[in-house]
């Protein structure tokens, strides 16, 4: 286990390893600027240039913040570190980037997260989307009995503590705004030694923490997790799940090809064209080779557009005024027969039983 006081490798000044770090640098991908711009006010608010320090690092500072705005990993990693040396207190660093950040953050995935149904939707929409956050961290979930458990692992080849510590604390601060103030954990378990922590950051943590572990880890009571919030909003989550995904397919068109594919299954669902043949003439290439590329992503077109019409009669039917024929037309169905064999089968019900069992649900 690397130590937080570590320089990082070596980085010589011959051709040879100049370009083997460079194409090492390829490979840690970016990070949204909403971290950047959390980090360059922190900075600020605690005397220090963070203008200056953006620049030094070559990054533009009055980029920060701008949805769209991508910043390389390995730079955002020289930021880090000088906020780490030039802040004696990590607790009070984290606490004051927290501080600077909000839903607007991270794009939609801020405010889909704030519509999540339950802590446990929270977290696993934070794990479909991570990188969104950034592709330098990998996010997942495990359930025992009792436990809800969720895990950061850093995908850096030189890691720093305080970038994840900032996103657990971001993450409480979220939970504890949705399901009230005295909400936390079970325990919080961290890979660095306690020297490296002062005791203002268990009292930000408010559980008890454990030192050396493997990853950055959350447990927590599966009771607590997994009820319903009060806040909870389906559509304005589905809606933001929507433009979750549209913006990983702005990020790398060749990696995300399924999220690219449910974008074009949307947008031509109602055209007479409409077919696999279709969708990927319109991504420039042959059915064959879509299907191809799909299954290396364990996934096929029919798969895509059962989510896809199934995600989207969820939220069309929220419209009192939309009927069953519709519904229909709207998803592509050739045939109203079709249609509600498809929802019976998604939903357990009938059009018509849906409606009426869920009439109060339903905006008027």
């Amino acid at each position: 286990m690397r130590e937080a006081s570590e320089t990082g490798p070596d980085i010589s000044t011959t051709n040879t390893n100049a370009k083997m770090t460079r194409n090492a640098e390829l490979h840690l991908g970016t990070s949204i600027s909403g971290w950047g711009r959390a980090v360059l006010l922190a900075l600020n608010s605690l005397g220090i240039d963070g203008h200056q320090v953006f620049l030094d690092c070559g990054l533009d500072p009055n980029e920060q913040g701008k949805s769209y705005v991508r910043n390389p990993v390995e730079k955002m990693q020289h930021v880090w570190r000088i906020a780490e040396t030039s802040v004696a207190d990590s607790a009070l660093l984290a606490e004051r980037i927290v501080r600077y950040l909000n839903a607007s953050s991270f794009h939609a995935l801020g405010f889909a997260l704030y519509a999540s149904s339950s802590i446990v939707d929270l977290f696993n929409r934070l794990c479909a989307y991570r990188e969104m956050f950034s592709s330098s961290v990998n996010l997942f979930t495990r359930r025992t009995e009792r436990e809800f458990i969720f895990v950061i692992e850093d995908l850096r080849p030189v890691k720093s503590h305080i970038t994840s510590d900032v996103l657990v604390l971001f993450l409480l601060k979220v939970c504890r705004e949705l399901s009230g103030p005295e909400f936390s954990p079970t325990a919080v378990e961290v890979p660095w030694d306690k020297s490296q922590y002062p005791d203002s950051f268990n009292e930000l943590i408010r559980a008890p923490l454990f030192y050396k572990s493997r990853h950055h880890t959350l447990r927590f009571q599966r009771a607590d997790v997994e009820r319903a919030l009060p806040g909870a909003n389906m559509q304005l989550a589905n809606y933001q799940d929507k433009l979750c995904r549209d913006y990983l397919y702005s990020l790398d068109e060749s990696k995300h090809l399924s999220v690219r594919v449910r974008l074009k299954i949307k947008q031509t669902l109602t055209s007479d064209k409409f077919g696999i043949g279709y969708v990927a003439s319109s991504l420039n290439m042959s059915a064959r080779t879509l299907q191809r590329k799909l299954r290396a992503e364990r996934v096929s077109f029919s798969d895509l557009l059962e989510e896809v019409r199934k995600e989207l009669a969820m939220e069309y039917i929220q419209n009192p005024g939309a009927n069953a024929t519709q519904l229909a037309y709207m998803l592509g169905f050739s045939d109203l027969p079709s249609f509600s064999f498809r929802f019976k089968t998604w939903f357990g019900q009938t059009f018509t039983e849906y409606r009426r069992l869920n009439k109060h649900s339903i905006a008027g």
